[in-house]
């Protein structure tokens, strides 16, 4: 903390330094610092103005010399960089900085290898960053797709820095990038072994076994992490998955209820328990958790859909067309939310409102035979043949060259009185698929007479 306040007032001091038009004394380990400070921050501008400043008081200081490297590899100048380390091959060879330059020179220039023997010389010479230097040596061994030298490189890391989170999660995902989760879960229980209260490890472990459908040994190790952190949400909620794959819904949401006393977002919380209250056919308990889903995030469009589903189970349609199309007002880009509304419309015969939606949904899914075959079939049921013609030719057509659609333009051809196209769509119908002959007929009664005269 006190190191943390000390680089604050470092950083304020010189900036105020800067705005005041004013020259004052630093000592050259406390220019590095800055110099370091404004790259690791990503502000070019201010570590170029810190460089300036360093060289002018300091000119002949090797450590700014190589910040000025770091400086030119930031702004990503590879060949000013170049020149200056060569220029200081001869007096900074054995300097750790100047070798860590001089490795990440050649991992810009996507020289992997050169990379890591530089890297490598640095670890004989400073073991104090024995760490980051190997997470490098990793980094590099990904780029040359050799995950098994990196997780190496890492474990080495690790080794030296049990709580380098970036270490541990490099390995994690080096082992799931070759998908060898058999060996990750071996090297979670070594990593475990000597780090017994490893929160994250027992996490980690029990998420692979819930991967490999391993869901008591999944459990085993969710409990690990509820007993060192009952607070942990990750924990609870992906036990309460592994209780629910194993058929215990009850015990999953009993788990989930406990979240909720230290959960700041329940909404999710309480829309999965009504989805296990769903499964266990308890609907009533199902829709309270539903409605407190929805009452704890009113934005959540899928709490207002499972409602609405849910309402549609029980026979409830207006309120699960009320419920759907909240849900389409939150979230007007999802396909499933309008195939439910379309079903909703569709049972109770407000063909209007079907179409509506319809033709909202051709315009989200435009390769979906069935969300086009629908819409026509909508506009046909009602008459609206003009309409049902300019769709078919327009949309459904362009996309399906389906016997489907030829059958239902046919219909409509023959419908509104022009039998010379009826007869062609009849024709191209048949010659497509003739084996939906008895189904089409029974759709469109007045193809009967029809192929009759086009046989």
């Amino acid at each position: 903390m006190e190191e943390d306040f000390f680089n604050n007032e470092l950083i304020e001091g010189f900036e105020q330094m800067l705005d005041n038009r004013e020259s004052k004394y630093y000592d050259s380990e406390d220019l590095v610092e800055i110099i370091e400070f404004y790259i690791e921050v990503n502000d070019s501008e201010y570590a170029k103005r810190a460089l300036e400043f360093a060289e002018k008081m300091h000119p002949d200081n090797l450590d700014i010399k190589i910040k000025r490297i770091e400086y030119l590899l930031f702004t990503e100048n590879l060949k000013g960089a170049g020149k200056l380390i060569q220029e200081l091959s001869d007096i900074a060879a054995k300097e750790i900085d100047y070798l860590l330059v001089q490795a990440r020179f050649w991992g810009l220039k996507n020289m992997p290898r050169k990379a890591i023997r530089f890297y490598e010389q640095a670890l004989q010479i400073d073991d104090e960053e024995t760490d980051f230097i190997c997470n490098c040596i990793g980094n590099e061994y990904l780029n040359l797709d050799e995950v098994h030298s990196a997780i190496v490189a890492f474990k080495r890391a690790l080794k030296f820095n049990p709580e380098n989170d970036y270490s541990f999660y490099s390995i994690i995902q080096s082992y799931e990038e070759i998908h060898d989760k058999d060996d990750c879960i071996v090297f979670l229980k070594e990593y475990i072994e000597d780090n017994p209260y490893s929160e994250t490890a027992w996490l980690q472990l029990g998420l692979l076994h819930n991967n490999k459908k391993q869901f008591h040994e999944a459990i085993d190790a969710f409990d690990f992490v509820i007993a060192i952190n009952p607070t942990s949400i990750a924990a609870q909620t992906n036990k309460a998955h592994s209780l629910e794959e194993l058929g215990q819904l009850n015990a999953a949401i009993e788990v989930l209820e406990e979240t909720l006393e230290f959960d700041d977002s329940p909404a999710s919380t309480h829309l999965k328990i009504g989805e296990l209250f769903e499964k266990l056919e308890k609907p009533q308990k199902a829709l309270r958790a539903y409605h407190l889903s929805i009452k704890e995030d009113p934005q959540l469009d899928k709490a207002w859909a499972k409602t609405a589903s849910l309402y549609d189970k029980i026979a409830n349609y207006d309120e699960a067309e009320y419920y759907i199309n909240r849900a389409i007002e939150l979230d007007n880009t999802n396909p499933d939310y309008y195939s439910n509304v379309i079903y909703y419309y569709l049972k109770q015969m407000k063909f209007e409102e079907a179409i509506k939606n319809l033709e909202r949904l051709v315009e989200l899914k435009p390769l979906v035979f069935n969300t086009w075959y629908a819409y026509v079939e909508t506009l046909i049921a009602i008459g609206e043949y003009d309409q049902a013609l300019a769709v078919l030719i327009g949309g459904a057509l362009k996309n399906f060259n389906r016997a489907e659609f030829f059958y239902q333009l046919s219909n409509v051809y023959y419908q509104t009185d022009q039998d010379k196209l009826g007869n062609e769509a009849l024709v191209n119908a048949l010659s497509l698929d003739r084996s939906l002959k008895d189904e089409m007929l029974e759709n469109y009664p007045i193809l009967k007479e029809k192929i009759k005269l086009v046989n």
